[in-house]
């Protein structure tokens, strides 16, 4: 049985609606209607939290629905490798940039400071909301902050590599 259909099971059982289950689970009806239709499945902490809800093993859960299971096997790059692939992909065309403008690594180290300390206030705030809502999964907000915060942390350094990287080839010229 797939996890959807045990999910209106239990649900049913228990006399809830899809937005009741939500609440339960701190998430939108939308997303309970999808898991029962089939058109999504959750994810790992959600099926924890539905098998702690319903008091059914996460097998009793899982062991039938071979496309949740497959999810499961897959690696966890998720948000983590996002970010990291969206810094650096805003780090490197902006250090680019400011060396083709001819700006200097002190000037731009001055530049992001500020900038740098608003976005990691901001980026810690998010999170602190969604552990205070017990969302753990990173939101797009948080995840786009944190690309942009990481962007701005890798940007002198990158300016400084390319800088001795360049600085190494006119002296071997």
């Amino acid at each position: 049985m797939k996890i959807g259909e045990q999910l209106k099971i239990q649900r049913e059982q228990r006399g809830w609606s899809q937005q009741i289950l939500a609440d339960h689970l701190k998430i939108s009806r939308q997303s309970v209607s999808k898991w029962e239709q089939g058109t999504a499945l959750p994810s790992f902490a959600n099926v924890v939290l539905i098998s702690d809800l319903f008091n059914l093993t996460i097998d009793d859960l899982v062991r039938d629905d071979t496309d949740l299971r497959r999810t499961f096997d897959r690696p966890v790059t998720g948000p983590l490798g996002l970010i990291v692939v969206g810094g650096l992909g805003v780090a490197i065309p902006s250090a680019v940039v400011a060396l083709i403008l001819g700006i200097h690594t002190a000037t731009l180290l001055d530049w992001v400071q500020t900038p740098l300390l608003i976005g990691v206030i901001i980026l810690l705030g998010l999170i602190y909301r969604n552990q205070q809502r017990q969302q753990y999964a990173l939101s797009r907000l948080v995840i786009v902050v944190a690309i942009a915060v990481l962007g701005l942390l890798l940007m002198p350094q990158i300016m400084d590599f390319f800088m001795g990287f360049w600085d190494g080839l006119r002296e071997q010229g």
